[in-house]
């Protein structure tokens, strides 16, 4: 049976914090370096949680999608990781022993597992929010209109370029909508900075300073 832990993504082990970006190389694309300098100014170097830091990135993305899909069953989730359902009942497992989510039986189907967020698992993943929060609004109101109003017009181009790339590739994203604005913060996934991408944020960062 293959190791759970081993669900594709990107990513190393968390290294130290540096304090200067990895040098150009020959033939690098000008994005590369601007998105490492933005990723690393308000991702990077964000205090860790211990807690959450230590979790191997498969938990973590589990965490998130239980976050957000409260009592949604094990086939669910498997859909949504592209796992087995198998390898969800191991990640499940963990979890449950760390405390962070819990199991829950549907009344109208006992054959039927769901998850949930436990109190603890909430109470980690809200201050790893607020602290998100808190840098983007820092950086956002250090910005003058004219700025801000650059900065998502740049941001709006870059994202649906992307996404037409990835599908020209194969690699379709589900469809963006700006209504995601408008939901709340309990369903709307895109609308809020997620752990799971400051985890692999620090990851990419010891990477690339090991590099």
């Amino acid at each position: 049976m293959s190791d759970p832990e081993r669900i594709p993504s990107s990513g190393g082990r968390t290294g130290k914090s540096q304090s200067h970006l990895p040098c150009a190389t020959a033939g690098e694309v000008p994005l590369s370096r601007a998105w490492f300098r933005v990723a690393r100014a308000m991702m990077f170097d964000e205090t860790p949680i211990p807690e959450l830091d230590a979790l191997p990135l498969a938990q973590l993305r589990l965490l998130w999608t239980v976050r957000h899909w409260q009592d949604a069953t094990m086939k669910d989730f498997s859909e949504r990781l592209s796992v087995s359902q198998s390898t969800v009942t191991q990640l499940a497992d963990r979890l449950v022993r760390r405390g962070l989510v819990e199991r829950h039986t549907d009344p109208e189907d006992r054959r039927v597992v769901r998850l949930r967020v436990s109190a603890q698992g909430h109470a980690l993943l809200e201050r790893a929010e607020m602290q998100q929060r808190q840098t983007f609004r820092a950086v956002w109101d250090a910005l003058s209109i004219p700025e801000q109003q650059e900065v998502l017009r740049a941001l709006e181009a870059l994202g649906k370029t992307a996404e037409s790339v990835r599908a020209a590739q194969g690699r379709p994203l589900p469809s963006w909508s700006e209504s995601c604005r408008q939901e709340t913060p309990a369903v709307s996934e895109a609308a809020q900075p997620q752990p799971v991408v400051n985890l692999m944020a620090r990851r990419v960062r010891g990477r690339a300073a090991r590099g």
